[in-house]
């Protein structure tokens, strides 16, 4: 009788697995769909797109903090915290902590789904750059 139990517990353990894994999955796509929508608003419908994607590219190659991007991009410093913190509240960069010259990093998130970012890239008629 055990045997049964342990079977229909088996059985339900199963169905919660397959739900679960179903949600997660909706949940991925819903992700990448509001991701592309963020992200052709911020590089293509804004004013500051193209420098936003100029820094995520940058970045994607390898932490920097705002004075190492401003040189490398040939900016103002106020300008790159400007759109750092635009890049922060959507959720495409992240900070490794808030002390002065703190590096800046790509969201796991957006690593995980640059594959959204380039077919952004496609829709706005931007050309990569790496």
């Amino acid at each position: 009788m055990a045997s049964a139990i342990e079977q229909d517990v088996k059985t339900e353990e199963t169905k919660a697995y397959k739900l679960l894994s179903g949600y997660m999955v909706e949940l991925m796509v819903e992700y990448e769909r509001d991701l592309k929508k963020i992200l052709i608003w911020l590089l293509g419908g804004t004013r500051g797109g193209t420098m936003r994607l100029k820094i995520l590219m940058l970045l994607r190659r390898r932490p920097m903090n705002p004075n190492q991007l401003a040189r490398a991009l040939n900016v103002n410093y106020r300008t790159i915290m400007h759109h750092l913190e635009v890049l922060e509240r959507n959720g495409l960069v992240v900070r490794m902590n808030n002390s002065y010259g703190a590096p800046y990093f790509i969201s796991d998130k957006l690593d995980k789904n640059w594959s959204v970012i380039e077919e952004v890239m496609r829709i706005l008629g931007i050309e990569g750059e790496e």
